[in-house]
């Protein structure tokens, strides 16, 4: 007798299922998890469902559809669709997990070895979260049902590319779980307006607004400075702006300063007053044009106090006031003293090699 195959299967069918000796109708519907009925009406080509014979061809009908788990196990990664050509042997190593692992947690599939396209599995294991973001990154984004990589890319206005590259702990970018926390890379401007002010690092809380007034610029100007910002209504800590206007310079130093620095890439007040021997606070009151005392861009100038020395040696000659060009050797010659014993009467000059005009040096 030759096997009977039916033309077509029905819309939403789990797979197609060749009987072997031994099986009856009631047998298959139990192992792949349908009904007999249901099994019965997807196969009309079987005349006689008490009668089938080995090399016949069954559809199999997908329930509520394809066989899904009722609950998955506590603490799962997710559920997976099975698509064709998987096995539980490929998921299993997509996921990271164990063979037996996958088995466990889908006690509805009831073969392992006979799985169909629509199939739900529960894949066992924890969320996947980064253990750490790179630096300059936006912010932790948990992944909600039916977002996708390039969907999440877009809403942040990033690159997909750079979003894959932010979350290395996603073995396939194209497979994401409700739960996965993923790293979302910052929006920074290819190039900033000429003559604008500086560049500056969204923080949390921080509005298009609040930055706007921080820095003294109107908000439309700000805006207009930044046009990598899709919605200038929605910043993230880590995102890049382009700060509009000039650097701030001050009008003008107080009586008796060293002289003016202007602000180099990396440079903070602290490390600035590190630099000339002078304490931050002295520094920040000589420079009220900077409102933000941790805010500085690259071009601002600086007024920068004199170092006085709190006292001088008993019996120094007097106090000198130092000139543009002076070096401790210089003066340690007009004076007649040697170089140790100049340096030793002035500890306020951390760095004997760096002068500023306008240091007072004790003579002795």
């Amino acid at each position: 007798m030759n096997p009977r195959i039916p033309t077509t299967c029905p819309v939403g069918f789990q797979g197609r299922y060749t009987v072997v000796s031994g099986d009856t109708m009631f047998f298959i519907a139990q192992r792949f998890g349908v009904t007999l009925d249901a099994l019965i009406a997807a196969n009309p080509h079987i005349a006689d469902p008490n009668r089938i014979f080995p090399g016949d061809v069954l559809c199999v009908p997908r329930v509520t559809d394809g066989r899904e788990p009722v609950t998955c196990p506590v603490g799962f990664r997710g559920r997976y669709t099975v698509v064709s050509g998987d096995t539980m042997f490929f998921i299993a190593q997509r996921f990271g997990v164990t063979l037996n692992a996958l088995i466990a947690a889908n006690p509805h599939i009831t073969d392992p070895n006979l799985i169909f396209p629509g199939d739900v599995l529960c894949v066992p294991g924890e969320v996947r979260e980064p253990v750490s973001c790179p630096v300059g990154f936006e912010s932790l984004y948990i992944v909600m049902s039916g977002d996708t990589m390039f969907s999440i890319a877009e809403m942040f206005g990033v690159s997909l590319a750079a979003l894959i590259a932010a979350n290395p702990h996603i073995p396939d970018p194209a497979v994401l779980f409700p739960g996965d926390v993923l790293c979302v890379p910052g929006r920074e401007p290819v190039s900033c307006p000429v003559g604008f002010k500086g560049r500056y690092v969204v923080q949390p809380g921080d509005t298009m607004f609040s930055i706007a007034e921080m820095f003294g610029v109107s908000l439309a100007a700000l805006i207009a400075a930044n046009p990598h910002i899709p919605d200038p209504a929605v910043l993230f800590p880590g995102d890049v702006l382009c700060v509009p206007g000039e650097p701030r310079i001050p009008v003008s130093c107080p009586i008796g300063f060293q002289g003016r620095y202007t602000v180099r890439p990396g440079d903070t007040l602290f490390s600035i007053a590190q630099m000339f021997g002078v304490s931050l606070r002295e520094l920040e009151e000589a420079n009220p044009q900077i409102t933000d005392p941790n805010i500085l861009f690259p071009g601002d100038v600086l007024c920068v106090p004199t170092r006085v020395p709190v006292t001088c040696p008993v019996g120094f000659r007097g106090r000198y006031t130092v000139q543009s060009g002076d070096t401790m050797f210089s003066i340690a010659r007009r004076f007649g003293v040697s170089l140790d014993a100049l340096i030793a009467a002035n500890p306020q000059i951390t760095d004997p090699d760096v002068l500023i005009p306008g240091d007072i040096l004790c003579v002795p």
